[in-house]
């Protein structure tokens, strides 16, 4: 008898002992939680937001997604986090009779905020140092890069293609805009996939205050005006082609581009590619061009400029710091175009994929986050997320967030 209960005690005990066992063991790998304020200017000190704050929390690590918002005073718990290394984007927004207050502009319109930090390494036992984020308020303007096709396809035997690229514009306004003075260009990672670019002389790593192009297209050529009407878009494409309509091409391209607004096409006599009907934009920068513009399937910086030519003119030609340089390729390939932060218009981040965040090329005031198609050769696109719609009108998301703004398109130049 004292035997068996003997055994009933000890069943007992082991059951009690693994169970609180399970219990605490979920409780034990989370790190602890850590206490943010966000701020701009004084909201989120003494004055409240009306718009409160999201965080989103990206583990690379173990590629879980976590969503947190903040009080109307800017304060929020982070907690039941696993450890890793994150990513954090903080996305607002501020009323027009905020941006007038806050700025002292009484003609103020309302505002975007963000917020972005890489490389946040948490761990268990130690707390990292993330007390308090300053937001920063993102440029608007009407005229924003809408979607973006880059990747490339694959043909019928399998093959690769990457002649059939685009990029659309879109006057996100009612109003129409006059596109004269706008150019588009490309930033490169020169670090290269999950390597943190180059350190600029005179600029701080994550906040740079200059964008640095290896390629500048002026859109409108001729001195003509040209408007973009208020809600419309303008494509704009590597080769005006009728990519998945001509066996010259490719048929398993998913996009027909004979009616591009806009083609990236050098005249020259040497050029032997096909001029076709869509405007030709004038190239301004290209050290070491080749005939087609045709970025990285792993995804570059996209920026649209508005700048006048004598602007334009007057930006400082630079070479890329010689630690980034490879001594394969010519001198005139590590040529850039040093432009201040105020004469972008817009900003996309692309990427690998959406965690490949150490090789970010903008600071959060011109893109908070990064967009990407996760592969390479895919046939599909990024595209901006709707954010309403009014009759036929269509608003378009635009935080400078472009992890949180764009999402994949499986049909290219459908929406």
């Amino acid at each position: 008898m004292i035997r068996k209960v003997f055994y009933i005690l000890l069943t007992i005990s082991l059951c009690l002992f693994f169970s609180c066992q399970r219990d605490t063991e979920g409780v034990d790998s989370y790190i602890s939680p850590i206490k943010l304020h966000l701020v701009y200017k004084q909201i989120g000190e003494n004055l409240e937001y009306t718009n409160v704050p999201k965080i989103s929390l990206v583990n690379n690590t173990e590629q879980i997604t976590y969503t947190f918002y903040a009080d109307k005073k800017g304060n929020v718990i982070l907690e039941k986090l696993l450890p890793g290394e994150y990513t954090i984007n903080v996305t607002s927004s501020l009323t027009a009779q905020e941006m007038a207050l806050v700025t002292e502009n009484p003609e103020a319109q309302e505002g975007t905020l963000s917020g972005f930090l890489a490389n946040v390494k948490m761990r268990l036992g130690s707390q990292p140092d993330l007390s308090s984020l300053l937001l920063m308020v993102s440029s608007s303007n009407p005229v924003i890069i809408k979607e973006l096709y880059y990747a490339g396809s694959r043909t019928p035997s399998n093959m690769t293609y990457r002649n059939d690229g685009f990029y659309t514009i879109h006057n996100n306004s009612l109003d129409d805009v006059k596109l004269n003075d706008y150019y588009i260009a490309s930033v490169e990672n020169f670090g290269g996939k999950g390597i943190a670019g180059p350190q600029w002389p005179g600029e701080e790593t994550g906040n740079y205050k200059n964008i640095y192009a290896m390629t500048i297209w002026k859109i409108v050529s001729s001195n003509s005006s040209y408007y973009l009407k208020g809600g419309e878009d303008a494509t704009i494409a590597v080769m005006a082609a009728p990519h998945n309509k001509n066996a010259d091409y490719n048929l398993n391209s998913p996009v027909d581009l004979s009616n591009a607004d806009f083609e990236a096409y050098i005249s020259n006599p040497s050029n032997s590619y096909p001029d076709f009907q869509a405007q030709n934009m004038k190239l301004i920068f290209w050290p070491s061009f080749s005939y087609l513009w045709r970025i990285s399937v792993f995804g570059q910086g996209i920026v649209l400029i508005k700048a006048t030519e004598e602007e334009m003119n007057s930006f400082e030609t630079v070479t890329l710091p010689e630690s980034f340089q490879d001594p394969f390729e010519d001198e005139e390939y590590w040529l850039c175009k040093k432009i201040p932060n105020k004469y972008i218009v817009d900003a996309v981040d692309l990427s690998e994929n959406k965690s490949s965040t150490v090789s970010k090329r903008f600071p959060p005031v011109l893109d908070a986050g990064v967009a990407s198609v996760e592969a390479t050769y895919n046939s599909k696109s990024v595209i901006r997320k709707v954010q309403k719609q009014e009759g036929d009108f269509i608003i378009y998301q635009d935080t400078n967030n472009s992890s949180e703004d764009f999402e994949i398109n499986d049909n290219p130049l459908s929406k």
